[in-house]
């Protein structure tokens, strides 16, 4: 009997606190997500990129995320680097949409932003059309 009664105990003390355990890296998983959106913005602008043309294929919360244009030979195609425009709350992007960077204007990396995929992290610029 007091065998199994200390089996039974060692049971329910394990089930607990894989339980206590669970809800402890749940929690801390939570509170980094909510805190750590994943943007890193630059102190001042980096690198220009080259694209004219951008194709957005997904919009979050915070922007858009878009392909950019390669042009071979006389072929144009959205098969480039991805980049996130984020949203300044005027610019309402929608899927598909093909964003054009103005004559005179230059697109510009101004940070990076971390997102999570089902084949693990990604990291892209976020981008800004400036003069």
């Amino acid at each position: 009997m007091n065998k199994t009664v200390c089996f039974i105990l060692g049971l329910v003390t394990g089930i607990i606190l894989t339980f206590a355990g669970l809800f402890v890296l749940a929690s801390i998983k939570g509170q980094g997500d909510a805190t750590d959106d994943g943007i890193t913005m630059f102190d001042k602008p980096g690198d220009e990129i080259s694209a004219k043309k951008y194709e957005v294929f997904q919009v979050i919360p915070i922007g858009a995320l878009a392909k950019s244009e390669e042009k071979s030979y006389s072929i144009s195609t959205f098969t480039g680097p991805v980049v996130l425009f984020l949203s300044n709350g005027q610019n309402n992007h929608y899927d598909d949409e093909v964003i054009s960077v103005p004559d005179g204007k230059i697109v510009r990396q101004v940070g990076t932003y971390q997102y999570e995929t089902k084949m693990g992290y990604k990291t892209v610029p976020i981008v800004q059309i400036m003069e």
